[in-house]
């Protein structure tokens, strides 16, 4: 999103944390690595750790870290700021600051974000369902101020296109091998205990997760030696850069989120647009929002979440079928083409624009 912001915006600027080693490091090769991207652009980093492993932090709701961004931020003097966290909303109503604030989540009436919703200083909320911004409407927020913007992808991260069996060579997976492959974080919620219980139930297919914080790697690695699942491969986390191969790879992508995760009505997953673009058919768990692109039968199969069995079906009907495989993948390929991040932050701009010019006259 911020490179698709950098694109359109003369003097974009992204924060974001990091330590002392990184202060005036800036966009480094590492950076544009680990996020698969493709240009240079301005990145500043608030020296908050000492030392991190990762270019980015995993939490940016600490408010030592907020109070810094927003000092700088503030320092810069910007026209508009753009924020995922509510800590950051809260600290620039206060000093008066014009604020765009994207949430992924339920506002409750005890949360923090209820009392932004009426400041007047928050010219508007981007959200990822109808559902969310239903939600926000409900508990006082003006129906003009909120923008519903699903996710998107960097279609360029995947070309050129690679052929199957390139793309095994090339990433040590067996060339004859029924792959089916998951790419996500490696959390329960995510339905990683529903790939084991398919897994176990289709044992002459292979099963490859990609992805996951080292803590989940080796808890589900633990699981599988439990269970003894020999098809079942884990990856673990590959750099953004290096995905593309292993969707390529694949005969099958899958996207098992659960129905008991708290935000799996709203949830608009990366990995459902990453997996559009490499034209690959999906099997997806039939959750609203993600109902909302995809269409059983038409861009993709719906399993009913938390179902091994109605998983099993689906999979096994796209290796029967070819043709219906290939035709879903391919309806999918044309219409991810409008989910893209310029476009979403063309809707964003446009949006915000708006926004800031009735934010002015008044």
């Amino acid at each position: 999103m911020s490179q698709a912001f950098s694109r359109r915006i003369k003097d974009f600027e992204l924060l974001t944390s990091g330590d002392i080693w990184s202060i005036g490091k800036g966009m480094d090769i590492e950076f544009q690595k680990f996020y698969g991207l493709q240009e240079h652009y301005k990145l500043t980093r608030i020296p908050h750790y000492f030392r991190v492993k990762y270019p980015l932090s995993k939490t940016y709701d600490d408010k030592l870290y907020c109070k810094l961004a927003v000092i700088y931020a503030c320092f810069k003097k910007p026209s508009l700021i753009y924020t995922r966290s509510a800590i950051v909303v809260d600290l620039l109503q206060k000093l008066g600051t014009p604020v765009l604030y994207e949430c992924h989540k339920p506002i409750t009436e005890d949360f923090l974000q209820l009392k932004l919703l009426k400041d007047k200083n928050l010219i508007g909320i981007v959200t990822i369902s109808s559902t969310l911004a239903e939600n926000y409407i409900q508990l006082g927020l003006p129906l003009d101020k909120v923008l519903v913007a699903h996710s998107a992808v960097e279609l360029n991260m995947f070309l050129p296109y690679q052929e199957k069996d390139l793309a095994r060579k090339k990433i040590s997976l067996p060339l004859g091998a029924k792959i089916i492959l998951y790419s996500g974080h490696l959390y329960d919620t995510k339905g990683i205990p529903t790939i084991f219980k398919i897994a176990r139930m289709m044992p002459e297919y292979n099963f490859v997760l990609v992805g996951g914080w080292i803590d989940d790697i080796n808890r589900v690695k633990e699981n599988i030696q439990k269970e003894d699942l020999r098809n079942v491969l884990i990856i673990g986390h590959v750099p953004q850069s290096e995905l593309a191969s292993y969707l390529y790879a694949a005969d099958i992508l899958i996207l098992p989120t659960s129905k008991s995760w708290k935000l799996a009505e709203v949830t608009s997953p990366l990995k459902l647009f990453e997996y559009m673009a490499v034209k690959k058919p999906i099997v997806a768990s039939a959750l609203p929002n993600i109902m909302t692109v995809l269409r059983d039968g038409e861009n993709s199969l719906l399993a009913e979440p938390d179902n091994p069995l109605s998983f099993q079906e689906a999979m096994v009907n796209l290796f029967e079928n070819p043709l219906l495989a290939s035709t879903i993948a391919e309806r999918a390929f044309q219409e991810v083409q409008n989910f893209t991040w310029d476009n979403r932050a063309d809707q964003v701009l446009q949006f915000a624009s708006k926004r800031l010019q009735e934010y002015r006259q008044h």
